[in-house]
């Protein structure tokens, strides 16, 4: 016998499960502890706890600032619908959905210019409603990369209704040594997301081949018209032709046909650069003629008949039945214009034009029957005619076409 009682240590057999002496059984007890809720419960309260962290962490990473970048064309949606965004350079493609990408212009080196760019907004497939989609814009720049030296002057974009429907615009003002630019337009929005646009602005120089008298027969209409003909023979059609005219009177008619060329009149003490018949532009190649200095005196017809894009400044028109007109296919630029004793000094009469110009700014409008007539002209952007005098004309501005124009600086005698 090895076993002894766990009670009153007899010893018993090995075998034994009861003490015949005590009468205890030999099996040991143990205790066994009831289940503790706490645990439980704090189980529960661990995997709620996890979960109450998991959505939390969704509900951040679904409100975190999300980055909607592209093109000229972009799509971005928040909770209140979804919306396309594009940018381009005239009206007319916002209207029909047309982003552009790039646009490439040319112009002399030391030359500068203007162009428009602009922003539209669609939702739906429509224009959207720009007061109600930028009353979610923190902020809309537009910058030029890598304008260096400032090759390129871009003002803040704003909203303005001679470019509409354009949800935003800038005036971009280069030269011909502008270069390649990337504009990136940049939208924060008030919930943090940021949209981004791109575009490439390209200006490529323009050579020039100038002719003076010093060196070409420059005398007579024929003269003139000769040297048309070999410029449209002979010179590049990506070049430059300016012709600098002496102190002569030209007569007869002439026309430019196809190849543009631009005529400056002489400025000199000697006298001034005439033209007595109809000088008619129906180019399509450089897109400008540009006129300078030049006296139309007529008796009669018309002075200037424009079916391509003409800028003038300094010219003169008297004695026409019309002195300026702009026909479909063209538009005339005038600064610094005289227009005297004729029928009507200026006319626009063109529904399709490839070029505007939104001023008319410092001429003189006097002792016509009607100085200034808006026969034909479609669009929307306001012609300012700051710093123009209208005097002795029985009507001074005749709108049939009831365009917009500014004449609250101009001065009426």
């Amino acid at each position: 016998m090895s076993k002894k009682c766990i009670h009153c240590g007899t010893e018993l057999p090995d075998e034994a499960s009861f003490c015949p002496h005590c009468t205890q059984s030999q099996i040991r007890k143990t205790e066994t502890a009831p289940p503790r809720l706490w645990r439980k419960k704090a189980l529960i309260a661990v995997l709620c706890g996890l979960l109450a962290a998991a959505a939390v962490l969704t509900f951040v990473l679904c409100r975190q600032p999300r980055i909607f970048e592209g093109g000229a064309r972009v799509a971005y949606a928040d909770r209140d619908g979804e919306y396309e965004l594009l940018v381009t350079f005239h009206p007319d493609d916002i209207v029909n959905d047309r982003p552009v990408g790039k646009k490439t212009v040319s112009l002399s080196t030391n030359e500068f210019s203007n162009m428009t760019v602009m922003l539209g907004v669609y939702c739906g497939g429509m224009i959207a409603d720009t007061d109600a989609f930028f009353a979610k814009v923190e902020s809309c720049t537009l910058e030029a990369s890598p304008n260096e030296n400032e090759a390129l002057i871009l003002s803040e974009p704003s909203y303005n209704t001679n470019f509409l429907p354009a949800a935003r615009e800038s005036d971009i003002t280069y030269s011909g040594a502008s270069g390649t630019n990337e504009l990136c337009w940049t939208l924060k929005m008030k919930n943090g997301d940021t949209i981004r646009l791109k575009q490439t602005f390209e200006v490529l120089p323009l050579i020039h081949q100038v002719y003076t008298p010093a060196d070409t027969a420059l005398d007579t209409m024929e003269d003139l018209t000769v040297l048309l003909e070999h410029i449209n023979r002979e010179v590049p059609g990506d070049t430059i032709v300016d012709i600098y005219l002496p102190p002569v009177t030209y007569s007869g008619d002439l026309t430019m046909v196809s190849r543009a060329v631009n005529l400056y009149g002489n400025t000199g003490g000697s006298g001034r650069t005439v033209f007595t018949g109809t000088l008619s532009v129906n180019t399509d190649n450089p897109s400008n003629v540009m006129l300078f200095n030049l006296d139309f005196e007529g008796s009669g017809g018309t002075g200037l008949s424009a079916t391509a894009s003409v800028y003038m400044g300094g010219c003169t028109f008297s004695g026409w039945d019309v002195g300026a007109v702009a026909l479909d296919g063209g538009m005339i630029g005038v600064e610094r214009c005289v227009f005297r004793n004729n029928g009507i000094g200026f006319k626009y009469d063109s529904v399709v034009y490839h070029s505007f110009n939104d001023v008319f700014p410092g001429c003189t409008v006097t002792d016509n029957d009607i100085g200034v007539q808006f026969a034909r002209l479609q669009g929307t952007i306001t012609i300012d005619f700051e710093d123009s005098v209208f005097s002795g004309n029985r009507v001074d501005i005749d709108n049939p076409a009831q365009y917009p124009i500014d004449t609250s600086k101009a001065v009426f005698q």
